[in-house]
């Protein structure tokens, strides 16, 4: 048995070099797929303008679930390459889920207060202590929106129907199935949630990246917990679907003018 040992370990090695580098191609595959539906659906339309596809709501949200139409389809071809070792937790929906989805969007409200007061802190630290000036990142659609409000109405049922699920498949679904198979259950979580900041980095439309990855980071441990807690996807799916609809809706009435009590 000991002379087994090191072929054994190497082995364990390389299969966890296999499966980190399967998570990264996974992020990589879901973005170029997404480029290219989304170029390819724009050219059917006729290549509208950045400018034509602001002023048209329902234009811009279709577009834009193209996009992620790459993301459910690399997710499920990835998927089912592992049918011999399931990564994907998924059950019978229950009526407890219901608790947890509205559990975990009030988690995540907390939690982005408690990660916002966070950044702010080491933003003023960096500032006084080392000179560094450090803007906090804007997401490029929230920038949109601001220019034609009524887009914010039209992103609520994208992110509860679209984006919620096709980035939960994704990066809880594949990556941190995988993460989780080569580190274990906190490491992956964690690996997970970085990979899911890293990629809002494309979304970024002005700020520093970092603020950016630090933000969505944070509230990707909050849906990785939640989703190797309650053991199915759908779960985290419908939290991070329903609190990118609440901010959008938040984000709609401060542009109408309603006072936000918070």
């Amino acid at each position: 048995m000991a002379l087994t040992r090191p072929y054994v370990e190497v082995a364990e090695r390389e299969l966890l070099v296999v499966n980190v580098v399967r998570a990264l191609a996974v992020v990589a595959g879901a973005f170029l797929l997404g480029a290219i539906f989304q170029s390819i659906f724009v050219a059917i339309l006729g290549s509208p303008s950045q400018a034509a596809l602001r002023q048209s709501p329902a234009l811009y949200v279709v577009v834009n679930a193209s996009f992620f139409a790459g993301f459910v389809v690399t997710a499920l071809w990835a998927l089912r390459l592992r049918q011999d070792e399931p990564l994907l937790h998924l059950r019978s929906p229950r009526l407890t889920d219901v608790g947890w989805v509205v559990g975990g969007v009030a988690v995540l409200f907390t939690g982005a207060i408690a990660v916002g007061a966070a950044l702010n802190a080491i933003i003023s630290a960096l500032e006084s202590v080392f000179g560094v000036s450090t803007t906090v990142a804007t997401n490029q659609i929230i920038t949109t929106g601001q220019g034609n409000p009524e887009l914010f109405l039209y992103l609520i049922p994208l992110s509860l129907l679209v984006v919620g699920p096709a980035e939960e498949l994704v990066f809880r679904g594949v990556v941190q199935g995988l993460m989780r198979r080569s580190f274990g259950v906190l490491p992956g979580v964690v690996l997970a949630s970085l990979l899911f900041g890293l990629g809002h980095v494309f979304a970024l439309s002005s700020g520093d990246a970092w603020t950016m990855v630090f933000l969505t980071g944070s509230l990707g441990l909050i849906l990785g917990v939640l989703y190797e807690y309650t053991e199915t996807i759908l779960v985290p799916a419908l939290a991070h679907g329903a609190w990118n609809a609440t901010l959008f809706l938040i984000q709609y009435l401060s542009a109408i003018g309603v006072d936000i009590p918070f």
